[in-house]
């Protein structure tokens, strides 16, 4: 199945409406067959590029963005993927320096990042990355610590966050990673307790939160994460029942 991220802006309104999706995972009947496995293709709303046509037209059909592509990721109004190469690539607004090229310019076509990356995550208007030596990289928007960093400062380049990481997730003003050694840390906006530090506090640097942990994924205002064991963990806000106890 196709897979869609879907933010809310200013914490509470006005969704977020990007599709980004690679043509492996399609529904092969509303795709054209000459596309490639790892052709990357994009649909929806498109007010600052970030679909990475070269246009602000949204798309009601999927168009083809680039070519040998492994991973994606969907923020607010900006996108992230990671090539087969390694080599990754940003796309849309950019007033939080989300993008990661230095600058807080909006790109209608993707602009090259980072190299040797293995993994690629984005928030509402923070974007984050895993190297393939397991470092921790995070760029855009931190006013609330979303970036791990240490600061609320935003940041236009990527920052080193941690080492020995092997999964990184983003939430809409949080975010999680799990390092080699299946502990999960946390950082950023907690006014759901999504950080589940058991504290209302957020935090501007990485806190250890669980052990054995394999995966972790991020919402909104929650958080969830996969031990070694099969089982499955949720934190943070369940106004809708998203954490399913």
């Amino acid at each position: 199945m196709a897979s869609i991220l879907c933010l809310k802006r200013d914490k509470e309104k006005a969704w977020f409406r990007l599709c980004l999706i690679l043509a492996a995972s399609l529904l092969f009947a509303a795709i054209p067959m000459s596309l490639r496995a790892d052709d990357l293709n994009a649909m929806g709303s498109n007010s600052a590029g970030n679909l990475g046509d070269g246009t602000l037209f949204s798309r009601s059909t999927p168009v083809t963005v680039a070519t040998g592509v492994s991973q994606v990721a969907a923020g607010w109004n900006h996108s992230l993927f990671v090539k087969t190469d390694g080599t990754l690539w940003a796309m849309g607004e950019n007033w939080a320096g989300q993008l990661g090229d230095g600058t807080t310019t909006d790109r209608r076509t993707p602009v090259q990042v980072a190299s040797d990356v293995s993994q690629a995550a984005a928030g509402r208007d923070h974007s984050l990355f895993v190297k393939t030596d397991g470092t921790l990289w995070a760029m855009g928007d931190n006013d609330d610590g979303q970036l791990g960093d240490g600061t609320t400062t935003d940041r236009l380049t990527p920052v080193l966050v941690a080492t020995e990481v092997s999964h990184v997730a983003a939430g809409g003003f949080h975010s999680l990673f799990v390092r080699t050694d299946g502990t999960l840390w946390t950082m950023g906006y907690n006014s759901h307790g999504q950080i589940g530090d058991g504290m209302p506090s957020s935090r501007s640097t990485p806190v250890q939160v669980a052990t054995d942990v394999s995966q972790a994924a991020a919402g909104r205002y929650h958080s969830l994460f996969v031990r070694t064991d099969g089982t499955l963990w949720a934190i943070g806000g369940n106004s809708y029942g998203q954490l399913g106890d």
